[in-house]
């Protein structure tokens, strides 16, 4: 049986912005890895990494299924409250979702998570499980665990949040990783310390959700 694994924003590196281009050296070596790791395991992987390419650096989100890369986008709407976009390029308004093996993933990046129009248009395209690898600060947790739960109960899907933790540099990190089901309950929960948290997921719980209350999206 193939499983998800959701990594956190920036998982490698954190937004250690002065050194982007030593760190983005570094994730071509990483995805080889994640790509052993992936086919070794029978793990669909997700997360979000730095990539430079002509433009310039940007922060990539990420799908890897059977041992290759299926899909990736670079995080459009950046936060800039701490100069996100001093340091990185904004990718474009392509919120695709891609088919797994797990299911069809759609992926809201930190900060997007607060843009109902991305879940939506996710939702209209046939999501079933939103992933949300962030970087989160603990002044804003409550926004995080409001908001992750209502992205799960209006898109009638899985959600699944993976959040920093602890300190870097001189912003603390809110924790608050869950897992979401379509009709908004908590099947798993871990607050501000370090640890792996799992749920059984059945796809047939969002048809059964949908069904239930139908929204015509």
């Amino acid at each position: 049986r193939t499983s998800l694994l959701l990594l956190p924003e920036m998982f490698s590196s954190g937004f250690d912005n002065e050194n982007l281009e030593t760190h983005a050296k570094e994730t071509a070596k990483i995805y080889k890895n994640l790509k052993k790791i992936s086919l070794d395991k029978n793990l669909v992987i997700s997360g979000t990494l730095p990539e430079k390419s002509k433009n310039g650096i940007y922060n990539k989100a990420f799908v890897i299924d059977n041992g290759e890369v299926i899909f990736k986008r670079a995080k459009v709407k950046l936060f800039t409250p701490t100069g996100e976009d001093k340091y990185f390029k904004a990718g474009k308004n392509n919120f695709d979702i891609v088919e797994s093996s797990v299911g069809n993933l759609g992926i809201m990046i930190c900060f997007e998570l607060r843009f109902p129009n991305i879940s939506y248009t996710l939702r209209k395209k046939g999501v079933e499980i939103l992933l949300i690898p962030a970087q989160w600060g603990s002044s804003r947790k409550e926004h995080l665990e409001v908001l992750s739960r209502a992205r799960a109960i209006e898109t009638q899907s899985f959600c699944i949040i993976s959040d920093t933790v602890g300190k870097i540099g001189r912003v603390s990190y809110a924790g608050s990783s869950a897992i979401y089901d379509p009709w908004g309950e908590k099947l798993a929960f871990i607050d501000d310390k370090e640890g792996i948290i799992e749920a059984d997921i059945n796809l047939n719980e969002v048809y059964r959700v949908r069904k239930k209350i139908k929204m015509n999206i």
